[in-house]
């Protein structure tokens, strides 16, 4: 099968989260796969990941800033399914423009990202021959689309790292645990200090992004025990080295931002093996949380991390609960759910 995605590709996207693994997991299975993605002045998400690959063709803009689509890929590829991801960041106007030709050759899906029904009749116009949502959260899309297929969202897979050597890249210590502060993509600067229990063979690691004005490096000099990175952008070797380095991970998400609905941070990061420490109640872990351990306030955690941290059973426990979530959502089951969307699809092609 000869599939296009229209999407976020190598960057730092929740939307790329979803089809970078599904697209691969397409081409392991003998699909031939092409991506047309945005511009690299103009993009979706915080920064570039990696470099693009061979099959990918950057051509369009952000519907927010230059609002432009180059229509030549589009016409001049071969696809038989194109699947659009995320609209409402999209030039969909100009889209719509493409698609009496695009519909000619390809069936047309749209994977909708938004949490909530959008207000722009603009995003209503496009005639898609189906619609794909990936939280359970978003049936109000059956009042517009009854005929919406739930398609759950992808997990990454499993991968293995040396903890050893992922600490000597970073410049971290090799003799103690590290207990890691996630804060780009939105994830917030809750944890701040370590319980006196943990100081003596335990590294809080602040990882914060680039132009972060907040001077945490104070706490760096008063604390030793306290280690702060900054990083411009966390490319997806960099985001895989710091968990293959730490003890755990905390993730501090609790509102919604945005259209997002879904931890996409927290299905990348499950694959490394690292804990994952979640804030209780949060929007963001719902299809997933067994997997997480979960927080109520910063005594809380203190009280986990000290128990986690010295006591095997509980870390074999939630790394057994996390492999079950990556097995059910793995991108291998995610992608053979697409196929028997698009062989249904084609089959009734007129």
């Amino acid at each position: 099968m000869k599939i296009a995605f229209m999407s976020a590709w190598n960057t730092t996207s929740g939307v790329c989260m979803h089809s970078e693994p599904i697209a691969k997991a397409f081409m392991e299975m003998g699909h031939d796969v092409i991506v047309f993605t945005f511009y690299p002045h103009d993009h979706h998400g915080d920064g570039i990941t990696a470099e693009n690959e061979d099959f990918v063709f950057p051509c369009f803009g952000t519907r927010f800033n230059t609002n432009t689509i180059d229509p030549r890929p589009f016409i001049e590829n071969d696809y038989e399914i194109l699947i659009v991801e995320d609209l409402g960041v999209l030039p969909g106007e100009k889209l719509n423009n493409l698609m009496p030709i695009i519909k000619k050759k390809a069936k047309v899906v749209h994977v909708v990202h938004e949490n909530r029904p959008p207000d722009g009749t603009w995003f209503y116009r496009i005639l898609w021959d189906s619609i794909v949502y990936f939280d359970h959260r978003q049936n109000f899309l059956k009042k517009a689309y009854p005929d919406a297929e739930f398609i759950p969202f992808p997990c990454y897979k499993m991968r293995t790292g040396d903890k050893i050597e992922a600490r000597k890249k970073l410049g971290l210590p090799l003799n103690k645990k590290i207990v890691y502060s996630f804060s780009h993509r939105g994830y917030g600067h809750y944890y701040r200090d370590l319980p006196k229990e943990l100081r003596n063979n335990t590294i809080l690691l602040q990882v914060i992004r680039e132009d972060t004005h907040e001077l945490l490096e104070e706490n760096q000099t008063e604390n030793p025990y306290i280690i702060v990175k900054r990083e411009k952008v966390i490319t997806t070797q960099l985001f895989d080295d710091y968990l293959f380095a730490s003890d755990v991970v905390i993730l501090h998400k609790y509102q919604i931002k945005d259209q997002a609905v879904v931890s996409t941070t927290a299905l990348q990061a499950l694959g490394t093996g690292c804990p994952i420490f979640v804030p209780k109640g949060s929007d963001f872990f719902q299809d997933f949380k067994e997997a997480l351990i979960h927080y109520t306030n910063p005594s809380d955690l203190n009280s986990q991390l000290i128990t986690l941290l010295n006591d095997k059973s509980t870390l074999i426990d939630i790394n057994k609960k996390a492999e079950k979530i990556i097995d059910k959502f793995s991108p291998d089951k995610i992608a053979k759910k697409f196929i028997t969307l698009f062989e249904t699809l084609l089959k009734n092609k007129p």
